[in-house]
């Protein structure tokens, strides 16, 4: 019994060492994987990135929280209404529709924004988000980002 607890001393101290430095590396390295948002997608110079997602309205909205950024200076009027020319939102195999889109300039070449669609009603556990645009700032492109929906969420 003697020799079961010098053991059980001895491999304690590293044990406990090993789980403290895992667990404060994990919040780090969960943060650096966030602020690179859910994925981004890039072609003439534009750059679309889904930083985030919140569910709304008693799970019957989704809100899609999007940066764009260029490698020049993105010239937007001031009666612009979408940064985003028609943006195809699938969940699943659904394709859902776009309600609103909000948007402020963040510096010469970079804008965030909103974009509120509609939610089917039935949704599987942690379903595929897919968005897709052919333009973005009146360029044409080809910009598509995918990721999962967490069905805790909703």
């Amino acid at each position: 019994m003697r020799k079961l607890l010098n053991y059980t001393v001895r491999f304690i101290g590293p044990a406990l060492c090993i789980s403290l430095v895992f667990g404060f590396a994990c919040p780090t390295l969960t943060n650096a994987q966030s602020s690179k948002g859910l994925g981004s997608s890039e072609d003439n110079g534009i750059r679309l990135t889904i930083n985030d997602y919140s569910i709304i309205n008693h799970g019957q909205d989704i809100q899609l929280h999007y940066t764009i950024t260029s490698n020049s200076n993105i010239q937007v009027s001031s009666n612009t209404k979408s940064l985003i020319v028609n943006p195809y939102i699938w969940i699943g195999n659904t394709l859902v529709r776009e309600e609103s889109e909000s948007f402020k300039k963040i510096s010469n070449n970079e804008y965030r924004g909103t974009i509120i669609a509609q939610m089917h009603h039935y949704r599987t556990d942690n379903s595929a988000l897919s968005f897709h645009t052919h333009g973005i700032l009146n360029q044409t492109g080809q910009w598509t980002v995918n990721f999962m929906l967490k069905s805790s969420q909703y």
